[in-house]
């Protein structure tokens, strides 16, 4: 092992890497070293427990290439700790101690989450966290068990500020085991001396706030459909239900999306059931088992697509089911680009008003905060599509989707509603 410096912490990554807690965060604005406390800490980790195993990450493998693994490479070439390098898949580092470094994407092919069942780790670190979903993040910190003399287990993280699962779990719940260190650029000696007035120079007053100032809070008026203050104001509220239900059923189209059964009691919004996998008669059979349970008097279906098919097998059982198009006209078009935006804006105004209470469910949390809008040239509202999240790496709304339309107005009265 080399005793040449190679990294010299800040004072902020110096409270990461003393901080006892097994999972930490370090997060925050532009420039605060994130990425090389990050490397830095998986490295002394190894160096550490000899024959330790870890898992280094970013949500995809080019972007962990470009820019984590160039960190990395760099600490350990400095130091002298490679035995082995090895590139191809699996990629891992093998370190003159015996400990060994896996390293690449989260979310690369469809078995990746079984890929990562695979490992018995020491620790796994995962940069630019909010890039990712949290049921990675889970599932990394299951696979903390090596048994190594000594050892202690951490999971790293690394973000800018994100309205999801990783301001949740880290900043609003501050959960057992769980710390956030805040970076920022003016706690960083290595940057230029005009590095933080130039961000200044040219980022909106929005953008200041959440990549010079590291604020978690600056998410309002970034174009997200509900606003994290009031996300925050009705998961886990308590309020009493009516008796009036609706459903709301969301269709699971392909790939991780999932198929869910949501309900609003009056004020009261609850998933009944969520469901990964399932074929179209399986799933239409559990919507029936669920209307019979509780007699909702509506039954809204997202119809477009899959969907389709659903809202066919229940209409031809004659249950009271109201199919929705989200692409179809608003009913207030001057405002709204189609019927989707109107729901959504509709759930978003009682939402702020605070008159409901939604599930306490981390990932209900994260899709909320997921979803954006935008203003066409007409001055019309516009959600923005599954397609288009799932191109940025969003997972799909399904669970907020449902919900959503469990809370859509619905038409008074026959058996098959269309609502267009």
């Amino acid at each position: 092992m080399s005793d040449r410096v190679i990294y010299e912490a800040t004072e902020r990554q110096d409270a990461f890497h003393k901080a006892p807690q097994m999972f930490k965060l370090y997060g925050g604005a532009m420039g605060g070293g994130k990425t090389w406390a990050l490397c830095a800490e998986a490295v002394a980790l190894s160096c550490d427990y000899p024959g330790n195993r870890g898992y280094i990450c970013r949500n995809t493998n080019v972007d962990f290439t470009r820019t984590t693994l160039t960190v990395l490479d760099k600490l350990l070439r400095d130091a002298g700790l490679i035995a082995e390098h090895h590139k191809s898949s699996p990629s891992y580092y093998t370190l003159t101690n015996g400990s060994i470094i896996y390293y690449g994407g989260l979310d690369d092919s469809p078995d990746s989450e079984e890929r990562l069942r695979s490992f018995d780790l020491g620790w796994f670190a995962i940069d630019e966290a909010s890039e990712t979903q949290e049921r990675y993040f889970l599932t990394l910190a299951s696979r903390l068990r090596l048994k190594v003399p000594g050892i202690r287990y951490f999971g790293l993280l690394a973000t800018n500020p994100d309205p999801g699962w990783i301001k949740a779990r880290f900043i609003d719940r501050k959960l057992p085991d769980h710390i956030f260190v805040p970076a920022l650029p003016a706690d960083n000696p290595h940057l230029p001396a005009d590095y933080v007035a130039r961000l200044k120079a040219i980022f909106p007053d929005d953008w200041q706030k959440r990549f010079v100032e590291g604020d978690w809070g600056a998410f309002e008026g970034a174009n997200c459909v509900f606003p994290y203050a009031a996300i925050n104001l009705v998961c886990g509220k308590k309020l009493d239900p009516t008796g009036n239900r609706q459903h709301g059923v969301d269709v699971a189209r392909f790939g991780d999306d999932e198929g869910v059964i949501a309900e609003a009691d009056g004020p009261v919004g609850s998933f009944r059931e969520v469901v990964p996998k399932a074929d179209l008669m399986e799933f239409t059979g559990k919507v029936v088992q669920h209307y019979n349970d509780r007699k909702p008097w509506m039954i809204n279906v997202d119809a477009d697509g899959m969907g389709a098919g659903v809202v066919d097998r229940l209409a031809e059982q004659r249950f009271p089911v109201a199919e929705i198009h989200g692409g179809a006209k608003a009913r207030d078009s001057e405002r709204f680009a189609n019927r989707k935006a109107e729901i959504y804006w509709g759930f978003r105004e009682r939402m702020i008003d605070g008159d409901m209470a939604l599930p306490d469910d981390l990932e209900l949390r994260a899709q909320l905060t997921s979803c954006t809008y935008k203003i066409r040239s007409t001055g019309q509202i516009e959600i923005t599509s599954k397609d288009e999240m799932k191109k940025k790496g969003l997972k799909s709304p399904d669970r907020a989707e449902a919900l959503i339309y469990a809370f859509a107005p619905s038409p008074p009265a026959p058996r098959l509603w269309r609502i267009t």
